[in-house]
């Protein structure tokens, strides 16, 4: 408090406090845009896969191949109505870089594989990643919004979302045995690129 005398006046002043955070406010985290662009290119037998995404190096990005049933078809497939089996037939995880890419990696094709049909998944999981990425994603990934490719999975009655883009692999002569660098898709309107790689005619 500052005293000042004004003729027969005493005047005080006291200084003006700042206000600080209360102690019981509570932050609300930040929501995170996750974009994630994975490609393919086929080489006959060889799948190479690589990509980028706006996640921090040491990202992990799951790559996974899954077969469709011997019973769907090329048309059951590109029309929607299909999706893969379970079983995981090869599966890699790659960390991403100080640029913000990831890959190559790639997976090899038997002879008989030639005739089947497949799907190529990318996948962030908050929950395979380090400490640096789930405190930005969320454990449970709580914190991504507006993002292309968000997908909700359940475990043990826990929501947790995930970002997965996939590409869908038809048979040798179905493909032509060769496939110039093609973007995966989140199958989400709004799209250009189908998941089979042609115009997405769903929009």
């Amino acid at each position: 408090m500052l005293v000042v005398l004004a003729g027969c006046r005493v005047v005080a002043f006291e200084g003006l406090k700042e206000k600080g955070p209360k102690s019981n406010e509570v932050r609300k985290p930040k929501a995170v845009m996750v974009d994630l662009n994975p490609t393919l290119m086929l080489l006959t037998r060889r799948m190479i896969i690589r990509g980028e995404t706006t996640l921090p190096e040491g990202t992990i990005v799951t790559i996974q191949l899954r077969p469709f049933d011997s019973k769907d078809n090329y048309m059951s497939i590109v029309n929607g109505g299909a999706e893969p089996t379970d079983e995981v037939k090869e599966k890699e995880e790659l960390e991403v870089d100080s640029q913000g890419q990831f890959g190559p990696v790639v997976f090899l094709r038997s002879v008989p594989e030639l005739d089947e049909r497949f799907r190529l998944e990318a996948i962030i999981d908050p929950r395979n990643q380090n400490k640096k990425v789930q405190e930005l994603l969320g454990s449970s990934g709580e914190r991504i919004k507006d993002s292309r490719g968000m997908n909700t999975v359940t475990e043990e009655e826990q929501e947790i979302i995930v970002i997965r883009k996939y590409t869908d692999l038809m048979t040798y002569e179905e493909s032509g045995g060769t496939i110039d660098p093609r973007p995966f898709v989140a199958g989400e309107k709004g799209e250009k690129i189908s998941p089979t790689g042609g115009p997405n005619l769903k929009n």
